[in-house]
């Protein structure tokens, strides 16, 4: 009896922490852009996804502060459904910004990576800063110092398109870059 009643109390348990959890096992739809709780990105630099706190909301920076420039428009870049790689015409864009940034050493940069609606809150963050990531080190490699950019993911709580189709998901799965000083 004992047994029992120690196997019934870990099985009540195990089913409060994964419906806690917000896992996709318990209400997600198909297609989500999180298939399980076990497709969450690894930390990165021993930060976990969405660890800077609120949307709008920057990383700290040294005490630095940078303000958007009014009037800079900078190209977004786009990504294909549930993917942190940066697609070949998303590429020249971004060539066209490291040009920028490279002749104009005052400007900084802020990435914000964006999802569609799809996929869990906690997933859609880390998915959002992958893409922030990838855009920083797609600039990085073209020359643009590391220390110039700043990276922040909003998951899905920002999109471009209110929709649920995949016309409005395309235009959500994105990376914003902001000029700022």
């Amino acid at each position: 009896m004992n047994r029992f009643l120690k196997l019934a109390v870990s099985a009540v348990l195990l089913t409060a922490m994964v419906a806690g959890s917000g896992c996709h096992w318990f209400g997600g739809s198909e297609g989500d852009e999180a298939q399980t709780a076990g497709n969450l990105p690894p930390p990165i630099d021993g930060l976990t996804p969405g660890q800077f706190g609120a949307p709008g909301g920057l990383p700290p920076t040294s005490g630095v502060e940078w303000t958007p420039i009014q009037g800079m428009t900078l190209p977004t870049v786009y990504f294909a459904y549930d993917q942190s790689t940066i697609g070949t015409t998303e590429q020249a864009k971004l060539e066209q910004v490291a040009n920028i940034l490279l002749q104009k050493k005052d400007v900084n940069l802020i990435i914000e990576g964006n999802c569609d609606e799809r996929g869990s809150i906690e997933y859609n963050r880390g998915l959002g800063e992958r893409r922030a990531l990838a855009v920083k080190a797609y600039l990085t490699k073209l020359g643009v110092a590391d220390a110039r950019m700043r990276t922040i993911s909003f998951g899905s709580e920002r999109p471009a398109v209110q929709g649920h189709d995949e016309a409005a998901w395309a235009k959500n799965r994105r990376a914003d870059l902001i000029g700022a000083k």
